[in-house]
């Protein structure tokens, strides 16, 4: 049994006749007082069914972390059983991501005037532009590290132009530019003459390993639109393009390429400037073997962050493709294309910096 008490109102409403009023007021003063009993059977049966509901869901949830922490206990021995395996699934997924993020090299289609389209196959991601600043028939100098495909690209510009390539080297005579009267009284033309004569495309490469003079004789044939040559005086041609490939953007030697002059500022003024890059998906297209490549590469990324002077061109992995098929030993392959004399602490180094590569220092005598 339960007991409670009736509670009389704050401001009870007594009626005006005095008689009902006194009546009321004996009401709310006396009925207050009474104890009232309650039976309360219900209330105490529903409240042990709750009691015992929520024992029942307690229990449920005991059971229910005890499910859950043999499954995570037969999850961590699965990982400590398989920790290889699953590395190795992860390197692969990893990689399959690598390759989805790779573009697809540039294939170039080019249309000259109201020529007929030229294709010219697969190109360097620069390659657009070098050939938009040629068409405008300014002259550009190529910046870029050795292998990374100046040449090829001053050759397929010409293509595309539809107009004869011409390229000289480092020279060491501004008579290998202009040419010369040799002993019989003829004159010896040279590759730089022709083109500025009768049009075409001339490379000059490696501008920043040539005799100062010589550039100084190129500069003034680019300024003046003639040039004084040892017979005549032969005005530009309408379709002479220039382009001069160098290793350094002409402020002289640097870390990696010590042999290098200091141009003339009149001479770096006459050009516009490319920053050319080595294009990895295109060195990968061409070589053709991804497991070299990866390697190749890798290495390449390894010797820039160490701060190594060695260059790692696209080379490297054409070339090691190439003697691969060929079924050469491995190692003598990466002596012979990547590591050309590298003594064998500097190769430790850069193979323990590898992310993806193994490196086991037994290896070590492979490259003595």
């Amino acid at each position: 049994m339960s007991k409670g008490r009736l509670i009389k109102p704050r401001n009870p409403n007594f009626p005006e006749n005095p008689l009902e009023k006194n009546v009321y007021d004996i009401i709310h003063r006396v009925v207050p007082t009474f104890e009232i009993e309650v039976e309360n059977e219900e209330w105490e049966k529903a409240d042990e069914e709750l009691k015992e509901e929520l024992t029942e869901i307690d229990n449920q949830i005991i059971e229910n972390i005890e499910s859950i922490e043999v499954k995570v206990s037969s999850i961590e021995k699965r990982l400590g059983s398989n920790e290889g395996n699953l590395t190795d699934e992860l390197k692969k997924i990893k990689q399959e991501i690598e390759n989805i993020k790779k573009r697809k090299p540039l294939d170039v289609i080019v249309k000259v005037d109201n020529k007929k389209t030229n294709d010219i196959g697969t190109q360097h991601f620069q390659f657009p532009t070098l050939l938009q600043i040629l068409s405008s028939k300014l002259n550009v100098y190529l910046v870029g590290p050795a292998g990374s495909g100046k040449t090829t690209a001053a050759i397929n510009c010409a293509m595309a132009l539809e107009i004869p390539f011409h390229f000289t080297g480092a020279i060491a005579s501004e008579f290998k530019l202009t040419g010369f009267m040799n002993a019989q009284g003829q004159i010896v033309l040279t590759e730089f003459r022709q083109a500025y004569e009768k049009g075409g495309l001339f490379l000059f490469d490696e501008i920043d390993a040539s005799y100062p003079q010589a550039v100084l004789a190129f500069n003034a044939a680019l300024a003046n639109d003639y040039m004084d040559f040892p017979d005549k005086r032969i005005p530009r041609h309408k379709d002479f393009y220039c382009i001069a490939a160098a290793n350094t953007f002409g402020q002289g030697a640097d870390r990696q390429y010590v042999g290098r002059n200091q141009l003339d500022a009149a001479s770096l003024d006459r050009f516009v400037f490319i920053d050319w890059k080595f294009d990895e998906n295109l060195e990968r297209e061409l070589a053709g073997n991804d497991e070299w490549v990866d390697f190749v590469q890798e290495v390449r990324k390894a010797i820039s962050n160490l701060k190594i002077r060695h260059v790692v061109s696209p080379r490297a992995s054409i070339f090691g493709s190439k003697l691969l098929a060929k079924g050469i030993d491995r190692k003598t392959i990466e002596k012979s294309v990547i590591w050309k004399g590298l003594d064998t602490s500097t190769i430790s180094t850069i193979l323990e910096n590898l992310e993806n590569y193994e490196y086991n220092p037994e290896e070590d005598e492979d490259y003595n």
